[in-house]
């Protein structure tokens, strides 16, 4: 595992204290919750993935504030816990922590489910992206493996009831939540004064993880990209804490790095597809685009092509090639080849919805 941060203290410029507590998320990747106090009731956002050391290591930072920060503080203390995304990292400790706690758990609509029938939403998910390895032309023989990688499976959590919704026409005590869908439906960022928790939607170091809407509604690269130009036109954000990574200062540097790299994935899914010998599937591109990746990391290179591809499908750059075959057989791969007739791709095409910076 990477080392820990160390818990660090933010004020806003409304006087909220904001402690970053760093966790172990996943295998190799570590996490961020932060505490609020001063912005109603104590709050928690996001909960960390409750596998392995997450949760005590959560419990240990709330732990310490009280002595190293000298808050009159405790974790018992904590009334809600609001979630950026339904994702594990983000929803996989909220059972353990509300136990402890007995906070009650917000979450967007469009993510509520996810949190409070887990379940359900995987077999459902499930289904979805077996029909997406369909159409990418991935081998049926492979599906179950990619599945049970990813790990959105039945058992992994324990659903826990939602208490409220979170609602961007709402405030909560003076922080304004944000509906930033893109890399999952319901994903919301919070603005506490002049600092913003981004949860996923902005990182210090990667762009995150892209999805088709066949697999995922309300996701896609259009949506992530619209959610980052509403970001960029809040004014007088003085940093940018997200659910990973370190803390970004030059947040208007950051919005131009990320529209740059979308620009560069995009381009190089078409020149891909303007070089096969004949019209690929997704899964082809996906092989020359990131020959290496295996298990979790395959299954997410698959769902990122596919993304950038139906972008490209849905601006009239790319186009179906095998719509007789697909007229025979509903359940063909489907084969793409770079749009007759299209004008050229060129750089501004994905900078064109990106931000003000």
């Amino acid at each position: 595992m990477p080392r820990l941060a160390a818990t660090r203290r933010f004020v806003s410029s409304t006087g909220v204290r904001i402690y970053r507590i760093a966790c172990d998320v996943l295998p190799g990747i570590s996490g961020r919750v932060y505490l609020l106090l001063g912005a109603g009731p104590p709050t928690l956002v996001d909960a960390g993935s409750g596998e392995g050391p997450s949760t005590d290591q959560i419990l240990a930072g709330l732990e310490s504030i009280g002595g190293e920060f000298g808050e009159d503080f405790r974790p018992t203390q904590i009334e809600r816990i609001l979630v950026t995304h339904a994702h594990i990292d983000h929803i996989g400790g909220l059972a353990a922590l509300v136990e402890h706690t007995g906070a009650r758990v917000g979450v967007h609509r469009l993510d509520r489910r996810v949190v409070s029938a887990w379940d359900d939403r995987a077999v459902a998910f499930s289904a979805c992206l077996r029909v997406f390895f369909h159409r990418a032309g991935l081998p049926s023989a492979r599906h179950d493996e990619l599945i049970e990688a990813f790990g959105f499976t039945p058992g992994r959590m324990r659903s826990v009831p939602v208490g409220f919704s979170l609602d961007e026409h709402e405030p909560l005590d003076g922080i304004r939540v944000i509906h930033t869908p893109g890399h999952s439906p319901g994903h919301v960022c919070f603005l506490v004064g002049d600092i913003l928790l981004s949860g996923d939607h902005i990182l210090a170091r990667t762009i995150p993880q892209q999805w088709p809407e066949t697999v995922a509604p309300c996701t896609g690269l259009t949506r992530y990209l619209d959610s980052l130009a509403k970001i960029s036109r809040l004014e007088g954000i003085s940093v940018c804490l997200g659910a990973h990574e370190p803390p970004v200062y030059a947040i208007r540097h950051r919005f131009s790095e990320i529209i740059a790299a979308q620009d560069r994935r995009v381009h190089r899914v078409l020149g891909l597809m303007g070089e096969a010998p004949w019209p690929a599937t997704i899964a082809e591109l996906t092989q020359r685009m990131y020959s290496r990746q295996r298990g979790f990391h395959e299954l997410l290179a698959l769902t990122d092509v596919g993304s950038r591809v139906e972008y490209l499908e849905q601006r009239g750059r790319v186009e179906i090639a095998n719509t007789d075959e697909l007229r025979r057989d509903e359940a063909a791969p489907v084969r793409y080849r770079p749009a007759r007739g299209a004008e050229p791709l060129v750089g501004e095409l994905v900078g064109q919805r990106g931000t003000t910076a």
